[in-house]
């Protein structure tokens, strides 16, 4: 039941294509956008970048995030990428970084349910932290080592928390730890919402375990980033003043999605909740809405449909969405472009998580317009009424949402001043500058 949780936590884990070839990985990462000139390097370093997953084709948010990164600090420095792979698919999807990676190691990483009952059972006896545990691999530490010494490394950038284990205490050279989000935080709040006892008492353990874990790495890196502002002050509240941590939004290629943006045609009365559907925080968010507010909209909205996308959806939200008319749960989707161009409405369910949502980003770069709760757009810049609809209740969601799809004045307006913040805020060439402040900090 921790192991579930903590999916939440990991799922966290081309300037011209066809919309097709946009989301369904058959383009390799293009560092240089058609007709833009690759900007003169600065100070060059030998980046080891640890991952915990392959991030390529970013087809979830945190691939879409330290996909970015990585181009990013390929432009000035030699990068060499190491992350775990679950499958043998991934293995290869990791040789398409070599595109821009001076070299690509992976690891494989298995999991069931029943080594994660194990490594349970081991966090319990020794006192550690179940989440850190289930991961710690002996064939990443040597990997690890072995880059370390080959490579000449310059600085080690550690890509979310679970990684920082690997980092060799011998280590003294800088470390810059990217934190997708705080990650005591978002297990506090699973700890908050969980529906039974056990499952309270063992989150509440583990939020204790890893508020120590990630105060320590946030102490031992030298620069910290952030996604956001509440990030940055959550990390600061546990790893004290002295901790330099610095934000670094959440960025998203804006080219990449105007072929998307520019192919849309809504279809009436037509909803889209997008994202890893075997995180608790997705599916507990969908199932409150489906419980509890989509009935009332449907009333409002007679002939509205709403797809649900996403992998593995638990068995509890599939038996929901049979239950109601006009919920389409489809699973994985290796393409979903043609959702991203049909729908009229992206909801956004969240009661729990943390971080920033990349998938608002996209649909804030796509021109979908946007209902959400408060949860589901912390971190970022969005106004109530100026670039999404934000509702907290059941009913005031169904609202929000009946009154985008009756109301096509108001849907072009929040989706236009939303794609704009993106290409003022969050478009990958302006929200990862401070990256190369965090690296000249971290070299200097």
């Amino acid at each position: 039941m921790l192991a579930g949780s903590w999916q939440s936590i990991e799922a966290n884990r081309e300037a011209e294509c066809n919309v097709a070839e946009v989301w369904s990985g058959r383009n390799v990462p293009n560092l240089n956008p058609v007709g833009e000139t690759p900007p003169a390097r600065k100070q060059s370093a030998r980046v080891l970048v640890l991952s915990q997953m392959v991030v390529y084709p970013p087809d979830a948010g945190p691939k879409v995030k330290t996909l970015q990164v990585l181009q990013h600090l390929a432009r000035d420095h030699e990068v060499i990428f190491c992350a775990f792979a679950r499958t043998p698919q991934e293995h290869q999807h990791a040789e398409m970084l070599r595109a821009f990676c001076h070299r690509v190691a992976t690891v494989q990483l298995s999991r069931s349910r029943v080594s994660d009952l194990w490594y349970l059972a081991g966090s319990l006896a020794t006192g550690g932290s179940f989440l850190l545990r289930r991961d710690d691999r002996a064939e990443m530490h040597a990997t690890i080592r072995r880059l370390l010494a080959e490579e000449h490394i310059d600085i080690v950038h550690v890509d979310q928390l679970n990684m920082m284990q690997f980092v060799p205490p011998e280590w003294d050279g800088p470390i810059v730890l990217d934190e997708h989000n705080a990650v005591w935080l978002r297990v506090q709040r699973l700890h908050e919402h969980a529906p039974d006892p056990i499952r309270r008492w063992l989150l509440g353990r583990e939020a204790r375990l890893i508020r120590a874990a990630e105060a320590d790495a946030c102490q031992r890196a030298r620069v910290v980033l952030a996604v956001s502002e509440q990030d940055r002050d959550a990390l600061r509240a546990i790893a004290g003043e002295l901790a330099v941590i610095e934000v670094a939004p959440i960025a998203v290629d804006a080219a990449r999605y105007t072929p998307l943006r520019m192919a849309r045609r809504p279809q009436p009365d037509r909803l889209l909740t997008i994202g890893t559907m075997f995180s608790p925080p997705n599916s507990e968010g969908v199932a409150w809405w489906l419980r509890e507010g989509y009935e009332h909209l449907r009333a409002r909205r007679p002939h509205v449909t709403h797809d649900i996308v996403g992998p593995r959806p638990p068995a509890s939200l599939r038996a929901l969405a049979a239950r109601h008319p006009g919920v389409h749960l489809h699973g994985y989707v290796a393409d979903p472009a043609p959702f991203w161009t049909g729908a009229s409405v992206l909801a956004v369910p969240l009661l729990s998580g943390g971080g920033v949502r990349v998938k608002m980003l996209e649909a804030m770069a796509t021109g979908v317009p946007v209902v959400c709760t408060s949860i589901g757009c912390e971190g970022l810049a969005v106004r109530d009424g100026e670039h999404v609809l934000i509702a907290d209740s059941p009913v005031a969601f169904a609202e929000a949402c009946a009154a985008l799809l009756a109301d096509d004045a108001l849907a072009h307006r929040l989706a236009d001043n939303a794609h704009q913040l993106v290409l003022d805020r969050y478009d990958a060439r302006m929200a990862l500058a401070p990256l190369d402040a965090a690296y000249a900090r971290a070299l200097s």
